[in-house]
């Protein structure tokens, strides 16, 4: 008799538990992310004074010390293309991402060099979450050490930020939390080696 006690009390605490579990009619608590990412094209840019970048195909010049209108946007923000996919941890060996999402290859020139190095160029999109200078035009710039250091058969990166803010609101008490996060405004990789 002392058994079948034993099992009843079992029974009876685990369908409570169940019927506690199944009876609640609030949803669980949870943040519901409504950050703004209305793409933005990034319209105008300019690179530095000494670098110019020609597109392997030809279609664009970025001369510099000039102002450009952006000959494409690529566009980070994408599904398979999303910033976590290139980060600060890996973005020296992404260059093949960053064709996908939409970059192209380019010959670089710097300084009175004639000799162009091979690069992968990106020109992010923005979005409306974005802010800051870099959310708004491009400056590109690859300083001199990383020049040299793609000369010697390495491959290089250049990067701007942009600053974003990522809005999220708890679904139960209305709660609205913002975290700012960065994304890149443009990346540039370049070496002495076809990319």
């Amino acid at each position: 008799m002392n058994k079948w006690l034993k099992v009843g009390a079992s029974t009876i605490v685990i369908s409570g538990m169940l019927m506690l579990a199944m009876g609640s009619d609030e949803p669980s608590p949870r943040l519901i992310n409504y950050t703004n990412k209305t793409p933005m094209p990034i319209q105008h840019g300019v690179v530095e004074e000494g670098l110019t970048i020609v597109a392997e195909d030809k279609s664009f010049e970025l001369k510099g010390g000039q102002r450009f209108r952006s000959p494409f946007q690529s566009n980070l923000w994408t599904y398979g293309c999303d910033l976590s996919s290139i980060n600060g941890k890996n973005v020296l060996n992404s260059a093949d991402k960053g064709l996908r999402c939409g970059g192209k290859k380019v010959h670089v020139f710097h300084g009175n060099n004639p000799e162009p190095l091979y690069g992968v160029l990106v020109l992010n999109t923005s979005v409306a979450a974005a802010k800051g200078p870099a959310s708004r035009s491009y400056m590109v710039k690859v300083p001199d050490d990383k020049i040299a250091h793609a000369r010697e058969g390495n491959t290089a990166v250049s990067f701007e930020i942009m600053k974003w803010d990522e809005s999220q609101r708890w679904s139960h008490t209305g709660r609205t939390v913002t975290n700012e996060k960065t994304a890149y405004s443009w990346i540039l990789w370049v070496s002495a080696y076809p990319l």
